[in-house]
């Protein structure tokens, strides 16, 4: 009798090893590093997403960015988070505004997962001006400020399907650019979509992503 309790322990014991192995191994395995594995992820998981599926894969690494310090900011030495993207000038009028005040609610309607985000703010080819940073700073006191280039941005993103061209009219319309934890740009938004569209679509992302 106790023989077989043992050995049932130890069944149960390889079991649960098991299990937890099967965990780890499915996050890296669900985690897209390429652009096939994360139009089959997507596929797989049976999104029905709101946002624009960014294609083709690309990644914002390289891109330069000064903090708000003026120190450069190194994507290989910041925490795994979910980022979202917004770019516009030093001056934040209008539709940027309306942009950062939909990504706010966002951000804090995430709950439990708002601790996997953040928000940027790339100000391109200029500095904050003084009362774009007083209302980010009174506002926003989450959202990280950035300096950037318009060129450098409009380069990465140019041959996507969502590209990003400063200035005005349909090329320039505002956008907000949903960035996975190894820095590929997933999703792009703009302020056609609702607030709940894009929390439904990042909750449902984040569920299915490693911490």
């Amino acid at each position: 009798m106790t023989e077989q309790v043992s050995k049932r322990g130890h069944w149960q014991v390889w079991v649960m090893i098991a299990m937890l192995s099967g965990v780890i191994i499915a996050g890296f395995l669900l985690f897209p590093s390429t652009e096939e594995q994360r139009n089959n992820l997507l596929s797989s998981l049976g999104t029905t997403n709101h946002g624009e599926f960014v294609l083709p894969l690309v990644s914002i690494e390289e891109l330069e960015l000064i903090d708000s310090e003026g120190n450069p900011w190194q994507f290989g030495k910041q925490k795994n988070k979910w980022r979202l993207i917004i770019a516009g000038g030093g001056e934040c009028v209008e539709q940027c505004r309306e942009m950062l005040y939909l990504t706010r609610q966002v951000h804090i309607s995430l709950g439990k997962y708002s601790r996997r985000f953040e928000r940027f703010y790339i100000a391109l080819d200029d500095s904050l001006s003084d009362e774009t940073a007083e209302y980010i700073k009174e506002g926003h006191p989450f959202l990280k400020t950035f300096q950037g280039s318009s060129q450098a941005l409009e380069a990465l993103l140019k041959t996507t399907n969502a590209p990003f061209t400063s200035g005005l009219g349909k090329a320039g319309t505002m956008r907000a650019y949903l960035v996975d934890q190894k820095g590929f740009v997933m999703m792009s938004y703009t302020l056609a979509n609702k607030g709940s569209e894009m929390i439904e679509d990042i909750e449902h992302l984040m569920k299915y992503s490693p911490e």
